[in-house]
């Protein structure tokens, strides 16, 4: 079972600060209070901004009580011997308390900010706006507590390592557009709600320059490398084929094969090479046999 534990835990908890940001905004508490008087696509309208994150935070609750449901599953197939887990008997069931704690802490916090959220929209109605940048902010602190040691451990790496180029970049635009869209929907009071689509797309864009620049050095270095094991391989050729000291007297030896190419004809001289001499006598006494 894969579950990535830090990442949605953070996720749910930060979604939770985000769902009470922005019921909380004088903003949309106008636009739910005055939906009655709006028709039924006018009022869909102004609370999609809601409806979008809501549906966002949601899945990381569903992921969440997945995560608790399956490590009790199988925990307990581990314990009456229905299944054999992946890992360890021990680990499984660390695995599954831990899942329940995690859900109780996630579920305390949500009960305490809602509780905090609704007694200040009732009681205390002129610091909602305050509240809600308090909210603001901490889900901005999730956002950089999740996402700058992701972007600081891949420039220190070299590499993505785990991360998906291909999911980051379709998370990108997303990002940007829902962070647009809330800018463009609630304006500059409504600044604790998109500071953290704006945090996370630029981190996102981030992540992928960074990954864009290291494929290139990598394709580069392969390039390179294929190079140095080519020319590699042509001089252990040369080296194999030729020794050093005939790769040094070569100049010599060609001078002196020209030499007794052109003096071949007159029978050769005490400078011309013996083999070439030889080559010579062997064809003269070769040829009239060739003619009888």
């Amino acid at each position: 079972m894969v579950y990535d534990v830090p990442r949605n835990f953070l996720g749910s908890i930060s979604g939770t600060c985000a769902v009470a940001n922005i019921m909380v905004l004088p903003t949309s508490q106008t636009d739910i209070a005055c939906c009655r008087h709006y028709t039924r696509f006018g009022c869909i309208s102004r609370l999609l901004g809601i409806f979008q994150v809501v549906s966002g935070v949601s899945l990381f609750w569903c992921i969440m009580f997945l995560y608790v449901y399956f490590s009790e599953e199988e925990a307990d197939a581990e314990l009456h011997g229905r299944r054999r887990s992946l890992s360890s008997p021990d680990r499984t069931f660390r695995r599954a308390r831990r899942a329940i704690r995690l859900l109780i802490i996630v579920v305390a916090f949500a009960f305490a900010i809602m509780l905090i959220s609704a007694v200040i929209l009732n009681r205390f109605p002129w610091y909602s706006q305050e509240w809600a940048n308090v909210l603001g902010v901490c889900v901005a602190c999730f956002a950089c507590v999740q996402w700058v040691p992701q972007v600081w451990t891949t420039i220190h790496l070299g590499h993505l390592g785990s991360l998906s180029l291909a999911s980051i970049c379709m998370g990108a635009p997303y990002t940007w557009i829902f962070g647009i869209n809330m800018i463009l929907r609630l304006g500059l009071s409504g600044w604790s709600v998109w500071i953290v689509y704006v945090l996370v797309g630029i981190m996102q864009l981030t992540l992928i320059v960074t990954a864009i620049i290291y494929m290139i050095r990598d394709n580069r270095k392969a390039r390179r490398a294929d190079a140095t094991s080519a020319t590699a391989s042509n001089s252990s050729r040369r080296d194999v084929s030729e020794s050093p000291s005939t790769t040094a007297l070569r100049p010599q030896l060609d001078r002196w094969n020209s030499f007794a190419a052109a003096n071949a004809e007159d029978g050769g001289n005490e400078r011309t090479p013996l083999l070439a001499g030889r080559n010579k006598h062997v064809e003269e006494t070769a040829s009239p046999r060739r003619v009888i």
